[in-house]
């Protein structure tokens, strides 16, 4: 049966498909979704939506295709491009996570005006083209580049700083930019702030809880990068490896007083006041199954990035873990500087491939299919993600694979689906891609 909800302004419309998935856990071949003022107005099979919605929908019909909700990519870095290696170089996503990182910040040190924007702007196209309505987003050096950002998106403003006395600068930073995205977001961007302390092994204990504090006096999300690489947990185990060798001489900085967290991650964090609801951990492979169900008891939410993480040799999550023990995760990219898309298809079948449980595939392709659309919208704090009454009307249009007797269709879209084969994409009602 399908629902309606709410009353409308503009001229409505009516898309009606082969399939529809309003969430994973329903299908209706045919499917119908009505959009009217940038919202779901009711969604399901065709003639249940049209006995539900008045006269003056104008009709889309898309035959052969599916509409599913928009994907969220619940981590990415826009302004970061791809970095092509000089020709004495690898290319970044070749490169080892400390040779990878030294070059992220050549780049942002070398970066000439208007890259970041531009950036931004090129990878906006390229996701929404790949049916990507919704992001994460880890916020680059030019704020002004998120100002007319067509994504959905939660846009986290960076805190780096390890030494204490930079603290309060950096916190003074962090407050003026959230201005600036709130600013944006009167003035009609579909954007929502956050706030991210980096990393454990950049942001000093003062300045984690300061920027706690203030994620908590503002009511709005925290996204860590945490247990990413091997050098990041060499240096929090012992103040030694790379990080301290490497990373924080190339910025000539010296951290030779840090001798560890001396104590469990979860421990830490929860001192530092950062382990609550609305925390995001991203990365999260380098975790005990231990740590993680901790991290999860005490509110915490997870981002898998298996394909940046392959690609600079740093290891793979456990996605059987997070599958087997029904916690919740959701999926992100990363940046193109670490990855050769930013396609949640491509990032579905990754972590396929690293599961090693029991699960049936038509239930992976399920949890598969909400990790990269609600679950990743729950995460940041979004209301997108599901095709439901009320919802905002964020959803693309993508041919539907061919497939076995009895295969579901959230296990077609994951096992074959590609961002090639998006044909249209709605952010609040407006049609932000199209293909014939």
């Amino acid at each position: 049966m399908a629902e309606a909800a709410g009353e409308f302004r503009n001229v409505p419309v009516l898309y009606v498909a082969s399939c529809l998935v309003p969430d994973a856990s329903k299908e209706f071949s045919p499917g119908a979704v009505a959009v009217a003022d940038g919202l779901v107005v009711a969604a399901g099979a065709p003639a249940d939506v049209e006995r539900r919605i008045p006269s003056g929908f104008d009709r889309r019909d898309l035959p052969g295709l599916a509409i599913i909700p928009g994907l969220v990519n619940a981590h990415t870095h826009l302004s970061i491009p791809r970095l092509a290696g000089r020709e004495d170089t690898l290319a970044s996503s070749s490169l080892s996570f400390m040779d990878w990182i030294l070059r992220v910040v050549e780049w942002k040190r070398n970066a000439p005006p208007g890259e970041f924007r531009r950036n931004v702007e090129a990878s906006a196209r390229e996701a929404i083209s790949g049916g990507t309505t919704a992001v994460g987003e880890i916020a680059g050096p030019d704020s002004a580049a998120y100002a007319s950002l067509p994504l959905r998106s939660r846009v986290f403003v960076e805190g780096i700083g390890f030494h204490p006395e930079v603290a309060g600068t950096v916190l003074s930073s962090v407050e003026e930019i959230l201005g600036r995205i709130d600013g944006f977001s009167r003035a009609g961007v579909r954007i929502a702030p956050g706030i991210s302390p980096h990393t454990l092994y950049t942001c000093g204990p003062g300045l984690l809880r300061g920027l706690a504090q203030l994620g908590e006096r503002r009511n709005i999300p925290l996204a860590l990068h945490l247990a990413e690489s091997p050098a990041e947990m060499a240096f929090l185990a012992s103040g030694e490896g790379e990080v301290s060798t490497r990373l924080y001489p190339a910025v000539g900085k010296d951290v030779s007083f840090f001798r560890g967290l001396g104590e469990p991650i979860p421990a830490y964090l929860h001192k530092a006041g950062i382990l609550r609801e609305g925390l995001v951990l991203v990365h999260n492979v380098h975790l005990s199954r231990r740590e993680i169900d901790d991290l999860q008891a005490s509110g915490a939410k997870f981002v898998l990035c298996p394909r940046s993480n392959a690609a600079h040799r740093n290891g793979s999550p456990d996605v059987t873990h997070f599958v087997d023990a029904e916690i919740p995760f959701a999926l992100g990219t990363d940046s193109l500087g670490s990855v050769d898309s930013l396609s949640m298809w491509d990032e579905m079948r990754e972590a396929a491939g690293l599961y090693r449980g029991g699960l049936s595939p038509e239930e992976m392709g399920r949890t598969l299919f909400r990790a990269a659309t609600e679950n990743g919208a729950r995460a940041l704090g979004l209301s997108s993600g599901r095709l439901l009454p009320g919802a905002p009307a964020d959803f693309a249009a993508v041919d539907l694979p061919g497939g076995r007797t009895g295969e579901g269709i959230c296990t077609r879209l994951v096992d074959r689906g590609e961002a090639k084969h998006v044909r249209l994409t709605v952010i609040a009602g407006e049609r932000m891609h199209e293909r014939p």
